[in-house]
């Protein structure tokens, strides 16, 4: 939805030496006035007319220079009320000791506060002091610290004070503004896993451009990526992706991370413009980037013939996941030793290598493998490009193809049974067993049967109840496979 106004108090993070400059109090409806809350001015607020009615304080002047000094203007004539002697309140001669001349300030840009330093010393109205006010009894403090944010490019001031129970505000300008310098913004949108048409291309909208519809057209940057770089005043924006101007565009809930923090209904993107830069590409309607949901297969039979145990579990990790360890567990659903996790990943490059027990134990490549990534870094790391949603081919452990010349092959022509097993289980395979093995899940080896056949029974009594994995050498080859005894 459509947001017709600009944001007039966005801090701008970006800008140094803010506070240094000649203020003078803006010339406009509210540029002073109190209430019960930080920027809430309920309680009483300056008009429009008061500007001509009070010209004595709206043309008092405040200057803060570089060295920490501060001098205040007043010209010889300034706003007085009653606790100062004025009946009624008017302009006078300033009452000591709010005379204005000389004093000093300290600003802190990360805390976004403003101390003046002095009896008397003050910006906007004397008689507001931390924790109450002078006309209401409250002692005259040798300093004041005001919340202060910068907008407009750094060319307004709004300054706020604690009174105890209320807030007032002082909003001023510059005398002489600062030159606003523009900043190249980029936005982009990835639109791949958008299910309408873009016939009518896609824009960005937002407060910038009056969200003006189709002025602010993107570019179309292949594989569904939109982008336009613009230039862009500093200070807080609004704004959304549109397709055909207004015929469509993004909704969000309320509760994204990347909406605007006021709670008006609107619910549009928002970033604070503070330099030159490349927003993320997100996906349209979020906040995140388009994933795609890749499956990885890894077949762990070898790994377990040569004595390995995968009892404290398989892991997928890579730059997707920040190399993360544990994050990302695979499983062996049907416990044939083959490991598999369907992981949301962003389109683009990846790397990414199988581990065990976390990074207890990691594949390891040399330069030659043909399954790892181009870039000749000493990693050795598994690659591959995702455009789209993916199931990967099953590959053995430390290999870049799969088993089926293997493990997986000679496991077709070996059989066992019954599984689970009670007490006796019998083997049997297509070619001449020479050997037998059985491993528990920590990949100790608890038994060991001299075989000489195609068919084997093995009495499994003295086994705990649990999980086992049964190795068997035949003379073709190696074969394993896990049983449950009961």
């Amino acid at each position: 939805m459509k947001k017709l106004y600009f944001l007039l108090f966005a801090p701008v993070l970006s800008l140094t030496a803010q506070v240094e400059g000649t203020w003078k109090l803006a010339p406009q409806a509210g540029a002073l006035g109190v209430g019960p809350n930080l920027g809430d001015i309920s309680w009483w607020s300056n008009g429009a007319g008061d500007v001509t009615t009070r010209a004595c304080l709206f043309d008092d002047s405040i200057k803060f220079e570089a060295n920490g000094a501060m001098t205040h203007y007043m010209d010889g004539s300034t706003w007085l009320e009653g606790w100062q002697g004025a009946t009624p309140d008017a302009c006078g001669t300033p009452v000591a000791p709010h005379t204005g001349g000389s004093a000093t300030y300290a600003y802190d840009a990360a805390a976004g506060t403003l101390t003046v330093n002095g009896i008397g010393a003050h910006i906007g109205l004397p008689k507001a002091v931390n924790g109450g006010e002078i006309s209401n009894g409250a002692a005259i403090p040798a300093s004041r610290t005001y919340n202060v944010a910068f907008s407009n490019g750094g060319n307004t001031m709004t300054a706020d004070i604690s009174i105890g129970g209320g807030w007032w505000r002082f909003v001023y300008n510059r005398t002489v503004p600062l030159a606003v310098q523009d900043y190249q913004v980029k936005f982009r949108v990835d639109m791949s896993q958008y299910t309408g048409s873009l016939t009518g291309g896609v824009f960005v909208n937002g407060s910038f451009n009056g969200w003006c519809g189709t002025c602010n057209p993107m570019t179309d940057m292949g594989n569904g990526n939109w982008e336009v770089t613009l230039p862009l005043a500093p200070g807080a924006i609004e704004y959304k992706f549109t397709i055909d101007g207004w015929n469509a565009q993004e909704e969000f809930t309320g509760t994204e991370t990347c909406i605007d923090p006021i709670n008006d209904g609107f619910n549009n993107r928002y970033h604070v413009v503070a330099g030159d830069v490349i927003l993320p590409n997100v996906c349209f309607a979020s906040c995140d980037i388009c994933t795609n949901a890749i499956t990885f297969k890894v077949d762990m039979n070898d790994y377990i013939t040569a004595g390995g145990s995968t009892a404290a579990g398989v892991f997928l990790n890579g730059n997707f996941n920040g190399w993360c360890g544990s994050c990302t567990p695979m499983a062996d659903a049907n416990n044939d030793n083959v490991w598999e996790v369907t992981a949301p990943i962003g389109a683009g490059a990846i790397e990414y290598k199988f581990t065990v027990d976390g990074w207890n134990d990691s594949e390891q490549f040399d330069a030659t493998a043909t399954c790892i990534d181009p870039v000749n870094d000493g990693f050795n790391n598994r690659y591959y490009v995702v455009t789209a949603a993916a199931t990967l081919p099953e590959v053995c452990w430390e290999s870049c193809s799969d088993c089926l010349a293997g493990v997986e092959e000679l496991n077709n022509t070996v059989s066992i049974y019954p599984n689970p097993v009670n007490s006796i289980m019998t083997v049997k395979a297509t070619d001449a067993m020479q050997s037998i093995r059985i491993l528990d899940l920590t990949g100790k080896v608890v038994a060991t049967i001299a075989a000489n056949g195609l068919t084997q029974e093995i009495n499994v009594d003295s086994l705990k109840a649990g999980v086992y994995t049964i190795q068997i050498t035949t003379a073709v080859g190696n074969s394993a496979k896990q049983f449950v005894k009961k």
